[in-house]
Protein backbone atom coordinates (compact mmCIF):
# COMPACT_ATOMS: atom_id res chain seq x y z
CA UNK A 1 0.00 0.00 0.00
CA UNK A 2 2.98 2.32 0.36
CA UNK A 3 3.40 2.18 -3.42
CA UNK A 4 -0.24 3.11 -3.89
CA UNK A 5 0.11 6.06 -1.51
CA UNK A 6 3.24 7.11 -3.38
CA UNK A 7 1.39 6.91 -6.68
CA UNK A 8 -1.45 9.04 -5.29
CA UNK A 9 1.08 11.63 -4.09
CA UNK A 10 2.86 11.60 -7.45
CA UNK A 11 -0.42 12.17 -9.34
CA UNK A 12 -1.43 14.98 -6.98
CA UNK A 13 1.94 16.74 -7.39
CA UNK A 14 1.77 16.33 -11.17
CA UNK A 15 -1.75 17.75 -11.32
CA UNK A 16 -1.15 20.69 -8.97
CA UNK A 17 2.48 21.25 -10.04
CA UNK A 18 3.22 22.00 -6.40
CA UNK A 19 4.52 19.91 -3.52
CA UNK A 20 2.92 22.33 -1.06
CA UNK A 21 -0.54 22.30 -2.67
CA UNK A 22 -0.43 18.51 -3.11
CA UNK A 23 0.46 18.12 0.58
CA UNK A 24 -2.38 20.41 1.61
CA UNK A 25 -4.90 18.44 -0.49
CA UNK A 26 -3.60 15.11 0.83
CA UNK A 27 -3.47 16.27 4.44
CA UNK A 28 0.25 15.62 4.92
CA UNK A 29 3.35 17.78 5.18
CA UNK A 30 5.10 19.01 2.04
CA UNK A 31 8.23 17.35 3.40
CA UNK A 32 6.43 13.97 3.39
CA UNK A 33 5.37 14.50 -0.21
CA UNK A 34 8.88 15.51 -1.26
CA UNK A 35 10.43 12.49 0.46
CA UNK A 36 7.87 10.16 -1.09
CA UNK A 37 8.61 11.47 -4.60
CA UNK A 38 12.36 11.25 -3.95
CA UNK A 39 12.03 7.60 -2.80
CA UNK A 40 9.94 6.81 -5.86
CA UNK A 41 12.48 8.39 -8.20
CA UNK A 42 15.28 6.50 -6.46
CA UNK A 43 13.42 3.18 -6.65
CA UNK A 44 12.52 3.71 -10.32
CA UNK A 45 15.97 5.13 -11.13
CA UNK A 46 14.42 7.91 -13.16
CA UNK A 47 13.68 11.58 -12.63
CA UNK A 48 9.94 12.29 -12.71
CA UNK A 49 9.98 16.09 -12.29
CA UNK A 50 12.11 19.03 -13.44
CA UNK A 51 12.39 21.20 -10.36
CA UNK A 52 13.37 24.84 -10.18
CA UNK A 53 12.89 27.45 -7.49
CA UNK A 54 9.74 28.67 -9.24
CA UNK A 55 8.16 25.66 -10.92
CA UNK A 56 7.77 21.91 -11.14
CA UNK A 57 7.19 20.22 -14.50
CA UNK A 58 7.05 16.59 -15.54
CA UNK A 59 9.91 14.96 -17.38
CA UNK A 60 9.08 12.84 -20.44
CA UNK A 61 9.31 9.74 -18.23
CA UNK A 62 7.12 11.45 -15.64
CA UNK A 63 4.43 12.13 -18.26
CA UNK A 64 4.36 8.47 -19.30
CA UNK A 65 4.27 7.37 -15.67
CA UNK A 66 1.47 9.84 -14.89
CA UNK A 67 -0.88 8.34 -17.48
CA UNK A 68 -0.31 4.82 -16.16
CA UNK A 69 -0.71 5.97 -12.54
CA UNK A 70 -4.01 7.67 -13.34
CA UNK A 71 -5.29 4.40 -14.82
CA UNK A 72 -4.10 2.49 -11.73
CA UNK A 73 -5.88 4.87 -9.36
CA UNK A 74 -8.98 4.75 -11.54
CA UNK A 75 -8.98 0.93 -11.36
CA UNK A 76 -8.59 1.04 -7.57
CA UNK A 77 -11.53 3.46 -7.33
CA UNK A 78 -13.61 1.21 -9.60
CA UNK A 79 -12.73 -1.89 -7.53
CA UNK A 80 -13.72 -0.13 -4.31
CA UNK A 81 -16.98 1.10 -5.84
CA UNK A 82 -17.73 -2.39 -7.13
CA UNK A 83 -17.23 -3.87 -3.67
CA UNK A 84 -19.33 -1.16 -2.07
CA UNK A 85 -22.12 -1.83 -4.55
CA UNK A 86 -21.84 -5.59 -3.97
CA UNK A 87 -22.05 -5.09 -0.23
CA UNK A 88 -25.15 -2.94 -0.67
CA UNK A 89 -27.28 -5.34 -2.70
CA UNK A 90 -27.01 -9.11 -2.98
CA UNK A 91 -26.18 -10.55 -6.39
CA UNK A 92 -25.12 -13.82 -7.92
CA UNK A 93 -26.60 -17.29 -8.22
CA UNK A 94 -28.61 -19.06 -5.52
CA UNK A 95 -29.26 -22.76 -6.04
CA UNK A 96 -32.37 -23.93 -4.19
CA UNK A 97 -33.77 -27.42 -3.79
CA UNK A 98 -37.42 -27.63 -2.79
CA UNK A 99 -40.27 -30.12 -2.83
CA UNK A 100 -42.99 -29.81 -5.46
CA UNK A 101 -45.21 -27.55 -3.40
CA UNK A 102 -45.66 -24.93 -6.12
CA UNK A 103 -48.75 -23.33 -4.62
CA UNK A 104 -46.93 -22.81 -1.34
CA UNK A 105 -43.41 -21.92 -2.52
CA UNK A 106 -43.86 -20.08 -5.83
CA UNK A 107 -45.32 -16.93 -4.22
CA UNK A 108 -42.30 -16.85 -1.88
CA UNK A 109 -39.85 -17.28 -4.79
CA UNK A 110 -41.71 -14.64 -6.82
CA UNK A 111 -41.53 -12.15 -3.96
CA UNK A 112 -37.83 -12.95 -3.45
CA UNK A 113 -37.04 -12.39 -7.14
CA UNK A 114 -38.83 -9.04 -7.12
CA UNK A 115 -36.98 -7.92 -4.00
CA UNK A 116 -33.54 -9.13 -5.22
CA UNK A 117 -33.45 -8.78 -9.02
CA UNK A 118 -29.66 -9.26 -9.19
CA UNK A 119 -29.90 -12.80 -7.77
CA UNK A 120 -30.40 -15.59 -10.30
CA UNK A 121 -32.50 -18.31 -8.69
CA UNK A 122 -31.72 -21.86 -9.83
CA UNK A 123 -34.63 -23.86 -8.42
CA UNK A 124 -34.75 -27.66 -8.47
CA UNK A 125 -38.30 -28.64 -7.55
CA UNK A 126 -38.27 -32.36 -6.85
CA UNK A 127 -38.84 -34.68 -3.96
CA UNK A 128 -35.60 -36.60 -4.48
CA UNK A 129 -32.97 -36.53 -1.76
CA UNK A 130 -30.17 -34.40 -3.18
CA UNK A 131 -26.53 -34.37 -2.11
CA UNK A 132 -26.42 -30.75 -0.98
CA UNK A 133 -22.65 -30.45 -1.01
CA UNK A 134 -21.83 -32.50 -4.13
CA UNK A 135 -24.57 -30.89 -6.22
CA UNK A 136 -23.74 -27.36 -5.03
CA UNK A 137 -27.03 -26.39 -3.44
CA UNK A 138 -27.08 -23.27 -1.29
CA UNK A 139 -30.48 -23.99 0.30
CA UNK A 140 -32.59 -27.13 0.42
CA UNK A 141 -36.12 -27.19 1.81
CA UNK A 142 -37.21 -30.61 3.07
CA UNK A 143 -39.49 -32.06 5.72
CA UNK A 144 -38.86 -35.04 7.96
CA UNK A 145 -35.77 -36.46 9.61
CA UNK A 146 -32.32 -35.24 8.60
CA UNK A 147 -29.90 -38.08 7.88
CA UNK A 148 -26.79 -36.18 6.74
CA UNK A 149 -24.67 -35.08 9.73
CA UNK A 150 -22.79 -32.53 7.58
CA UNK A 151 -25.91 -30.37 7.30
CA UNK A 152 -27.59 -27.89 9.62
CA UNK A 153 -31.36 -27.93 9.98
CA UNK A 154 -33.48 -24.94 10.95
CA UNK A 155 -37.19 -24.60 11.52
Amino acid sequence: MDSLNGIAMFVQVAETRSFTEAARLLGVSSSAVGKSIARMEERLRVRLFHRSTRSITLTAEGSLFLERCRRILSEVDAAEAELSDAAGSPRGRLKVGAPQLTGLLMPVFDSFMQRYPDIDLDIDMSDRMVDVIEEGFDIVIRTGEQHDSRLVARR
